[in-house]
């Protein structure tokens, strides 16, 4: 039988997991794909020459496959520890690690993949966005870590209805 703690830490890894590749997933469809400001290896591969822009659109399709494959292990993970059981958990405290693998991507992709990788900036040609995108995972991060600490446990009562 798994303690509460367990139960906690199983939700906010299924939740964290949903979030790092959901995060992933809406930065290659919106910034990517749809309004193309920069691409995942735009920083190698020219973005405004014919065979740069295929070669990088390639490579943020590939991406995109990969982060849809880490958000459906959450989803996963989060099926394995709720399917069968009579307890309600936390939407609250879910959220939170949700948003908080938001973050940490966020926060991943603005200093991993900006300053040391190189591998693109957050719009092409200039690092002056690169900062503020940084400032805003970072308080992405926050919200999440501010929505598990004021989040009940994740298991509110038991299917018997009684408080835990």
């Amino acid at each position: 039988m798994s303690t509460a703690a367990g139960t906690r830490r199983r939700l906010g890894l299924a939740g964290g997991t949903i979030g790092f590749g959901f995060g992933a997933v809406i930065d290659t469809v919106v910034f990517h794909l749809t309004f193309q400001t920069h691409h995942l290896l735009s920083g190698y591969y020219d973005p405004y020459s014919l065979d740069g822009l295929r070669t990088n659109v390639m490579f943020d399709g590939l991406f995109l496959v990969a982060t849809l494959g880490i958000t459906l292990v959450g989803l996963g993970l989060l099926w394995r520890l709720v399917n069968g059981t009579a307890e309600r958990f936390s939407t609250r405290y879910l959220l939170g690690a949700i948003v908080v693998g938001a973050g940490v991507f966020n926060v991943y992709d603005g200093i991993v993949d900006h300053y040391v990788l190189d591998l693109h900036n957050v719009v092409h040609g200039t690092e002056a966005w690169n900062p503020p995108w940084i400032l805003v995972s970072v308080l992405l991060l926050v919200l999440g870590l501010g929505l598990l600490r004021t989040a009940d446990g994740p298991v509110l009562t038991t299917g018997r209805g009684q408080s835990e």
